[in-house]
């Protein structure tokens, strides 16, 4: 079961639980989530140890509260996947959906920061939801071939994207524009793309 802030954090007014996110947000994404001090956390956000305990259950939960913050606003960027009827509408309306979330990190570098962990270990209902309608659209209209288990061919599709998604956050990090065209040959090739098909 997933973890939640305590009832109290809930209650706050929406402005504090805001500001104690925001700050968490930060450390998380500046010292890595495996690395960020809880006791720096509360000091910098100005509340107490007690007050901490009684808003979440220890670090852990801090973090995947924040996780979810971040996975829930990366959710609202990716919104739902509209089906279409051709190839090339369907490599348009997946550009669209790249953009929006290139220009999302880039307002957001600490969202930028914390994607990776965001869509790994937090349950991504969303995403996976996304995912799902993504295929069955490319099914549809022919440009997924591969004979094998629908369940298998969204989980292997989900976890490609997040491995590109981890690799192009790293490099976007680091300065340098990721070459996303590599991350699509391979999904091509896994999906048996037909090479007549229009690419992305």
């Amino acid at each position: 079961m997933a973890i939640v802030p305590l009832p109290r954090f809930t209650r706050l007014p929406d402005a504090e639980r805001r500001r104690i996110l925001d700050v968490a947000t930060r450390f998380f994404a500046e010292e890595g989530v495996d690395h960020a001090s809880y006791n720096q956390i509360i000091a910098a956000a100005g509340i107490s140890k007690t007050s901490a305990y009684n808003y979440f259950d220890g670090r852990e939960d801090l973090l995947n509260t924040v996780l979810d913050d971040v996975g829930s606003r990366l959710g609202s960027v990716l919104g739902t996947w509209q089906p279409v009827e051709t190839a090339a509408e369907y490599w348009s309306a997946l550009a669209a959906v790249g953009d929006q979330l290139r220009r999302h990190v880039a307002e957001n570098p600490n969202d930028l920061a914390l994607i990776n962990p965001a869509f790994l270990l937090r349950e991504q209902g969303a995403f996976l939801v996304w995912i799902n309608d993504f295929v069955d659209n490319g099914v549809k209209i022919g440009l997924i071939t591969v004979r094998c288990d629908r369940e298998l061919l969204v989980s292997a599709t989900a976890a490609v994207l997040r491995a590109g998604d981890a690799r192009g956050a790293a490099q976007l990090r680091a300065g340098v524009e990721p070459d996303e065209e590599q991350l699509w040959v391979l999904i091509r090739n896994m999906w048996g793309t037909p090479r007549d098909q229009p690419s992305r």
